[in-house]
């Protein structure tokens, strides 16, 4: 409406001009003098009463005369009031302004792959049910566990289909394993008290169809191997679409789920970059700039050294354009919302993550803000990127929340490596305890002017399920002043030990977890502060030294009392190590292999909510009893009537109206009265 609504209480009418948008824009918008109007009063032609000599009397209510809608296209105030009876213009210099700021908290929905009605606040507390509808997954079926066979191909069974789509080379399949010993295994649902193997594969191949129950696919890598099997039970296998599908026409454009990204910026332990494909040509590369922004990469080596090799992070962002233009702020606001004192944060939850953190025995876990806000720092100077931590249900960190770019860091590799689709193991790994040995009788591994770096693989060479990533963490050996007494000709070996409660998903029985039969230590030898090379790390079989261990599945419980010794020998005698040798990598001419840095969506659920901040600017007008009370309005002279003010107009510097606030009602301005204006309005 052009008018403003007269009923209910006395309100006015805010807005910055169309001059005043204009201005700020160029960032030149100032405020400097105010004219308190009553352009919209007629004082005298519905008085009808006159005095003795003739002259209008008071007998109708100004206040009941409508009043227009401030405008954008304002012009100037026609008529205003004087502070005084000398005063000609009535510009007045506008008050001091001070800074409002007002927060809305928006509840956003939780977004990802799971359906999570049964969990209580942060903590997973039964189960997650996988969501496959076609807003989520292409398709699903089973696998018959007796045609794990080993190898790349399997056949795959129509038993659960539930659509028509029929998976295509390049579709990504996710594998819910059960093994001989499962009991209870569920259809679509992630039971948190069966902790299980989920792998990720990426089809390479396709014979047959689901709907006629005669689909082989042959995947990127072997699959687990079952052969001596003869029972009923299944696997459950989800395909989702691979690439890019957060365009405004690809798969997850209506914003159904997160983003992810691994990012490497260097290589892993075992790669030879002359045949193998390195991070250069991983899924991911074009976000090393973001790695670097969110404070990693050259800010770690710089505060941490060269002992933290800091290869890799995910990003988990929000870059669907759900509405329009990419905006992740028509769903969660300017910001994430987080007060961490009150336990409001954003969480991440992993339905299918084995967390070497939770001795619960239950697959998933949550993730979510703690602590006080920080700071990104830049060479040691900080910046103004804020974050904060992100850390598991024990208090360890695991990442960053960046709340104003919408945004979560996972640093802590072995995260990274259990949310890989291509590291072969959805576990984590501890990382290992090194301490230095006096040598007896021969020289120690390192010297003063050497370091060792050490990580390890748990490999199985049996039948049942493949190996996994080797373990992400790397430890360092050093000498340096930590040995005072050890001079120059001075060496060490490095005795290694794994923490205690930190395998709690590994089985010696392989009913639930994972297992394995073989263990390899993998060192690299440098020079002090030399980072060490990919393609120059040896591995050890120490499998034998398992303090309890004869053979097969190898118990946790040994292995966290075992203390293993790397001697100059042992490292003499290792032999190279190559990832290929236990997962098969993409080499050079093998682009369509799924690769590591590959991921596009987070498999998993995001709840948070967002913050939108309003800065409001908002004047304070106060009009005592012996000012305002003339007028240059033509109608007052003469018409009796104490003053009214329609409307209250503020100026800049070049005198151009940039903001007008307008009464419902013309308010009046009697000489023994204060009056008091505010007018407000939101940037």
């Amino acid at each position: 409406m052009s008018y403003i609504d007269k009923t209910g209480t006395v309100v006015i009418s805010a807005r910055l001009t169309e001059k005043g948008r204009s201005q700020l824009s160029i960032g030149q918008l100032n405020f400097s003098t105010f004219k308190i109007g009553d352009s919209e009063v007629d004082y005298s032609s519905l008085a009808t009463a006159t005095d003795s000599l003739g002259a209008a009397m008071p007998s109708y209510d100004i206040t009941l005369q409508n009043v227009l809608r401030a405008k954008s296209a304002q012009p100037a105030v026609k008529t205003w009031l004087l502070p005084d009876i000398n005063s000609v213009d009535g510009s007045v210099s506008v008050p001091a302004l001070s800074e409002i700021e007002i927060a809305n908290i928006i509840q956003a929905p939780e977004k990802g792959f799971f359906s999570s009605g049964n969990t209580s606040g942060m903590t997973i507390v039964s189960s997650f049910d996988v969501n496959v509808t076609d807003t989520y997954t292409l398709n699903e079926a089973e696998i018959n566990l007796s045609s794990l066979t080993g190898g790349t191909s399997v056949s795959i069974v129509s038993g659960s289909t539930t659509g028509s789509y029929e998976p295509a080379v390049g579709d990504l399949m996710f594998v819910r394993f059960s093994n001989p010993d499962t009991v209870g295994f569920s259809a679509s649902t992630v039971q948190l008290n069966l902790p299980l193997p989920c792998l990720w594969y990426k089809i390479q191949g396709v014979n047959g169809s689901l709907s006629a129950n005669t689909l082989t696919v042959e995947l990127d890598r072997d699959l687990p191997d079952f052969t001596s099997y003869a029972g009923s039970n299944v696997s459950y296998a989800y395909f989702y679409p691979s690439g890019n599908q957060f365009t405004s026409t690809g798969y997850y454009s209506g914003g159904t789920v997160w983003n992810q990204n691994n990012v490497w910026s260097r290589n892993m332990a075992g790669i030879d970059k002359s045949t193998y494909e390195d991070f250069e040509f991983y899924g991911s590369e074009t976000y090393v700039g973001s790695k670097e922004f969110f404070g990693y990469t050259t800010e770690m080596d710089f505060l941490s050294g060269n002992c933290v090799n800091n290869k890799a992070i995910s990003i988990i962002h929000y870059s669907n354009p759900e509405s329009c233009e990419n905006q992740s702020e028509l769903t969660y606001g300017q910001k994430l919302y987080i007060n961490t004192s009150l336990n409001e944060t954003p969480v991440l939850k992993v339905p299918t993550l084995m967390w070497h953190h939770d001795t619960t025995g239950q697959i998933g876990h949550t993730f979510s803000g703690t602590g006080s806000e920080k700071y990104v720092t830049n060479q040691g100077v900080v910046t103004d990127i804020r974050y904060f931590t992100l850390s598991d249900q024990q208090g360890n960190s695991v990442g960053r929340i960046f709340p104003d770019q919408h945004v979560f860091t996972i640093d802590q590799e072995e995260l990274v490596a259990a949310l890989s689709y291509k590291s072969n193991r959805n576990w984590t790994l501890p990382q290992l305890i090194l301490g230095k040995k006096d040598p007896s009788g021969s020289s120690g591994v390192i010297s003063p002017t050497q370091d060792l770096y050490v990580t390890y693989l748990f490999h199985n060479s049996s039948s049942g399920f493949t190996t996994g990533l080797h373990a992400q963490t790397h430890s360092c050996a050093v000498i340096g002043d930590s040995d005072p007494n050890c001079g120059p000709g001075c060496t060490k070996n490095v005795e290694v030990t794994f923490p205690s409660n930190q395998l709690p998903f590994m089985s010696a029985t392989g009913t639930t977890g994972w297992y394995a039969d073989k263990l390899y230590l993998l060192v690299n030898r440098t020079l002090n502060g030399v980072r060490p090379k990919s393609d120059e790390w040896r591995i050890i079989d120490v499998t034998s030294d398992i303090v309890g261990h004869t053979s097969g599945k190898i118990d946790p419980n040994n292995v966290t009392n075992t203390t293993f010794l790397i001697t100059d020998s042992k490292y003499t005698s290792g032999t190279a190590y190559s990832i290929h040798d236990y997962i098969n990598i993409p080499q050079l001419n093998e682009p369509s292999l799924l690769q590591f840095g590959d991921e596009n969506f987070f498999y998993g659920n995001v709840e948070a909510s967002g913050l939108i901040n309003k800065y409001r600017t908002k004047f304070n007008f106060t009009l005592p009893p012996n000012r305002w009370n003339w007028s240059t309005n033509p109608t007052w002279a003469g018409s009796g009537q104490n003053v009214h003010i329609s409307d209250v107009a503020v100026y800049d510097t070049a005198g151009n109206v940039v903001a007008i606030g307008k009464q419902n009602l013309p308010i009046e301005k009697a000489s023994n009265t204060v009056i008091m204006i505010e007018i407000a309005f939101d940037l």
